[in-house]
């Protein structure tokens, strides 16, 4: 009995027009909810811009920017171990010409030499873009990948809670 009235009850909703509206409404929040997540992923610094102008909460701010940061580190991070391996001797080659190194080159060369794996992971989410910033660690510190990740990860929580709280502030 209880399952024909509520069948009754979708069948009223669906002719009214307000299950089409609820839908549409879950998917709109789907969509702003991935887009958050995959522009966090991509270039860090516009995940939780983005989530404020979409109106989202402080705190999902900082929980979806940061969940977008954290998958985009585990993937590219992922990504550039196995190209590392794949290509080893495209990383370490002999040395026929000399490089011209451009402004970029050398700041990571900087970077790298001075700060190391800390100073990558500072700089990755915010000057850096996360996949280049996931490179360079896997590059660099792959050998340690549990540490490189949770350090990556903690860079991540940091600058999202920092900018988060910088937008919403000001």
């Amino acid at each position: 009995m209880s399952h024909i009235r509520i069948l009754k009850l979708i069948v009223c909703l669906c002719c009214c027009g307000y299950l089409n509206k609820l839908i549409q409404l879950c998917m709109d929040a789907w969509y702003e909810f991935v887009s958050v997540i995959v522009v966090s992923a991509l270039k860090f610094f516009a995940g939780p811009i983005l989530a404020k102008s979409l109106g989202f909460s402080y705190l999902q701010s900082i929980l979806i920017s940061s969940i977008g940061g954290f998958l985009g580190v585990l993937f590219f991070f992922k990504l550039g171990s196995r190209i590392v391996r794949f290509f080893p001797n495209y990383f370490n080659p002999v040395n026929k010409k000399r490089k011209i190194f451009t402004k970029k080159n050398k700041f990571y060369v900087i970077l790298i030499r001075d700060y190391g794996l800390f100073g990558i992971a500072l700089f990755s989410p915010i000057l850096i873009s996360i996949p280049v910033g996931s490179f360079l660690a896997a590059r660099f510190f792959g050998k340690n990948t549990n540490m490189t990740l949770a350090v990556m990860g903690m860079s991540v929580l940091f600058w999202s809670i920092s900018i988060s709280t910088f937008l919403y502030l000001f």
